[in-house]
């Protein structure tokens, strides 16, 4: 009897957090403004191309993403750290902070300001391959659709919603990544992960090298520029992290 009360209060608390999880990823306004662009674009490209056209454009496209999902992750997240404090602010924002607090969900999400200029180059290469508008709008349709998959799968594996086993399997190799060594397992889409094994990136998390401070990228605890970042984003202050924590859901479970 115990276990057959159980299994309801299982699957309700995954609804429950699955349903934060929704409003979680759309409050972020990237999400918002790329989910209206891939959802425009794909509606335009059905009224202008071929179905099979457009679907293997977008298709395409989105195979583009997989290897910006990861050498972006390689060469910018997680290349040279400045020694400006400045910059290195900029790079906090657009990952590292994200490395030395992950429960905040206002570093979880790439910033627009990186993303829509990548967006711009892509859309230059795109139209200068292809001299075709709709085939364009197709690619970057597809690609917008590979960062929107992201953005939710990142999500996910830092919340407590318990996913399918591959999304498990991704989220072992991710905590990795954030606790073990966060030079490897730098992707979160299930086919971007051939990228870690081409590169040599990938592998079992405790069999691999650890490396110095994976929440702050190698950098000391009082180290200038990590001090003035956080500082930048309240930490220090009365704010309370937990505040944007993403597991409140969690805490907002148990209230309910």
């Amino acid at each position: 009897r115990r276990e057959e009360h159980r299994e309801p209060d299982a699957m309700s608390t995954q609804a429950i957090y699955l349903r934060a999880l929704r409003r979680a990823y759309f409050s972020d306004h990237s999400v918002l403004f790329y989910g209206v662009l891939a959802v425009a674009g794909a509606a335009a490209c059905l009224n202008r191309m071929p179905l099979w056209d457009a679907a293997l454009y977008a298709a395409v496209g989105w195979f583009i993403y997989l290897p910006e999902e990861y050498f972006s992750h390689v060469w910018v997240f997680h290349g040279h750290i400045p020694r400006n404090q400045f910059l290195y602010r900029m790079l906090y924002r657009l990952h590292l902070g994200h490395h030395d607090k992950p429960r905040r969900l206002d570093l979880l999400f790439t910033p627009t300001w990186y993303t829509l200029p990548a967006l711009l180059l892509n859309i230059a290469i795109f139209a200068l391959v292809t001299r075709d508008v709709w085939q364009t709008v197709a690619l970057c349709t597809g690609l917008m659709a590979g960062y929107l998959m992201f953005e939710w799968w990142h999500l996910v594996v830092h919340s407590p919603y318990e996913p399918g086993p591959v999304m498990r399997w991704i989220r072992h190799q991710h905590m990795g990544h954030h606790h073990w060594n966060e030079r490897r397992w730098y992707t979160i889409s299930t086919a971007a992960v051939m990228y870690d094994v081409v590169c040599g990136t990938g592998g079992k998390v405790h069999e691999s090298p650890r490396s110095k401070s994976p929440p702050t990228a190698g950098l000391e605890q009082d180290d200038e520029r990590l001090a003035s970042a956080r500082s930048y984003y309240r930490f220090g202050s009365d704010w309370k992290e937990d505040e944007s924590a993403i597991w409140q859901l969690e805490r907002n479970q148990a209230t309910q």
